[in-house]
């Protein structure tokens, strides 16, 4: 009985030992584990990712949050291209966009052009070819105002030639290089122009030219280079540069706005607004205030929204130099600002 008893002890002591063996074991196991995952890299731990959609972020935040562009090589075509452009944007580095394109062509002209436009550096563009080198040389030219690369943009060569001498001329106010922007008409060709210049342009001028070229007159990007230089120098005599009657009349308006002729159809005018694009608001506007200044009539400035009303009552009383058309502006700070102006251009009128 005693023999028994102490063989059932031993076998319990070792059933005990082994339990704790296969404990330390198990904690060991654990130790271990948590070791490993603790060390993993940052890329194993994207790669480890179940879900592809949460890999691809995770790989793409680790390439931009680093700037090591080397991290997209463990995702393909579109993805790995995105990462690339990413980290090229992130970093201002140009020279991986060349990545970018090798991994996926249409990411990799995008990420080019990007910078192209941005830096106005047109060395990128040699790695594109045909219309995308073209285009490329024309966010250049553009960017950097250099005229020179206009003879590689192919079909946009006018174009890029005309938006660069029509910003040079607004921004150094140079009246001659306005002879280097295109005398064409043509309304697509016009607000082409107009929109790749890289300086502000008289808006209500351009509203209006646009309502002109809309109703069949011949005005230019030209003439809008001439005339807004003009009004920017307050030389009338330049308007005389002007070829067609009407941008000349525009011109004198613009520059020196005065009374002209009644004979106008100003609802054919602002019919013909509709056609003007994203211009259409400015068009309407700018034919609201010129209708409003040659037929005195004050109430056609209530047309327009607060602060254009403003401006056309204020016109109308220096145009007339007249100050009770200031007297239709509520706003007090507004109101005195118009009178002062009434006087400032009648004291410098004053022979």
């Amino acid at each position: 009985m005693r023999k028994a008893s102490e063989a059932n002890w031993i076998t319990r002591r070792q059933k005990l030992i082994l339990y704790i063996i296969l404990a330390a074991i198990i904690i060991v196991l654990a130790l271990a584990s948590t070791l490993i995952v603790q060390t993993r890299s940052p890329q194993q731990k994207c790669a480890s990712i179940i879900l592809e959609q949460n890999k691809i972020s995770c790989f793409t935040n680790l390439a931009v949050s680093t700037n090591n562009a080397s991290i997209c090589s463990n995702l393909n075509g579109l993805y790995a291209a995105s990462c690339y452009e990413a980290v090229a944007y992130s970093s201002g580095n140009s020279l991986i966009c060349k990545e970018a394109l090798a991994s996926y062509m249409p990411a990799g002209i995008g990420c080019i052009e990007h910078f192209a436009n941005l830096t106005g550096n047109s060395t990128l563009c040699n790695l594109l070819s045909g219309q995308n080198f073209q285009n490329c040389i024309f966010d250049a030219a553009l960017s950097s105002g250099n005229t020179s690369l206009c003879s590689f943009a192919g079909a946009n060569e006018s174009t890029c030639i005309s938006s660069i001498s029509l910003s040079d001329a607004l921004k150094y106010k140079n009246i001659f290089l306005c002879k280097y922007v295109s005398p064409s008409a043509n309304a697509s060709t016009v607000h082409s122009i107009l929109s790749n210049s890289r300086v502000k342009i008289n808006e209500t001028l351009v509203g209006y030219s646009f309502s002109l070229i809309s109703y069949g007159y011949n005005v230019s990007a030209r003439d809008i280079c001439i005339i807004n230089v003009a009004e920017e120098l307050g030389n009338k005599s330049y308007c005389t540069l002007l070829n067609s009657s009407i941008a000349e009349q525009l011109c004198y308006q613009s520059v020196a706005p005065s009374p002209v002729s009644k004979q106008v159809n100003y609802t054919a005018l602002l019919n013909s607004c509709s056609n003007a694009g994203s211009f259409a608001g400015i068009c309407r506007a700018s034919v609201l205030v010129s209708e409003a200044i040659y037929t005195r009539n004050p109430s056609l400035c209530n047309e327009l929204n607060q602060t254009l009303s403003w401006d056309c009552f204020t016109t109308l009383a220096r145009t007339y130099d007249n100050v009770s058309y200031c007297g239709y502006i509520k706003n007090a700070t507004v109101n005195n600002a118009c009178i002062l102006t009434v006087k400032y251009n009648s004291t410098n009128s004053a022979p």
